[in-house]
């Protein structure tokens, strides 16, 4: 397995792995928690795989990189996917996702009163959430759920990057004290990945298929009806 992948990472990046580690971290569920094994792994990159502050500062940059961008354009995009028909059950499985951790946010503060109490810990909460080293609560969801709860766009950046420095860290120090599951926890995040990437893609076709068949069955009722 490592092999196939390293050759993969080899075809498409060469011997850079700056680069890929940088890119790979932009990505949603992997993000900088699954780059920085990738970037350490001797498996994929001889010697050129980086050392555990290279990769995090490296992977770093990257998932930092798509904050803003993201804390920006979610709110316009995920409208936009839910107007179109192509895109609309995709849009809507994103914002239910999104909204299931907001909720769960609201929920710990429904007993304070204080406004900026409220604020306070919702940037914690959204901190906390980023820093947990595991896929689904990273930059991607974790900036997405801030904009959802209502937290300014510098309180949503600076939760969302102290959260991810965190997680970096934590992925270090645990890179650092067993080397030797560097490419085992690499290949798990991939995994992950492409287990999670599967699971969507079939949810939103059942979702669509669903949606079909109900429309036949309601038009197969107003025929029935008409004669």
């Amino acid at each position: 397995m490592s092999e196939l992948i390293g050759s993969v990472f080899s075809f498409i990046f060469g011997n850079h792995s700056i680069i890929a580690t940088i890119l790979i971290s932009m990505f949603p569920i992997i993000e900088l928690k699954g780059a920085i094994p990738i970037g350490m792994s001797v498996d994929y990159w001889g010697a050129f795989a980086l050392n555990g502050t290279e990769a995090f500062l490296y992977s770093l940059l990257g998932s930092c990189l798509v904050v803003p961008i993201i804390a920006l354009v979610f709110t316009p995009i995920l409208n936009w996917f839910k107007k179109t028909k192509l895109f609309r059950k995709f849009g809507d499985f994103i914002d239910e996702k999104v909204k299931k951790h907001s909720k769960q946010i609201s929920e710990q503060l429904d007993g304070d009163k204080a406004g900026k109490w409220k604020t306070l810990v919702k940037c914690l909460l959204i901190f906390g959430f980023v820093a947990i080293p595991l896929p689904l609560t990273g930059v991607w969801t974790g900036t997405c759920v801030a904009v959802v709860v209502g937290l300014k766009f510098w309180q949503t950046i600076l939760s969302v990057i102290l959260g991810n420095v965190v997680a970096g860290l934590i992925i270090v120090f645990v890179c650092s004290i067993f080397p030797q599951i560097i490419t085992i926890l690499s290949i798990i995040f991939i995994a992950i990945v492409l287990m999670l990437v599967v699971i969507t893609i079939i949810k939103v076709v059942l979702s669509n298929k669903k949606a079909e068949e109900k429309n036949d069955t309601i038009e197969s009722v107003k025929n029935n009806e008409e004669k």
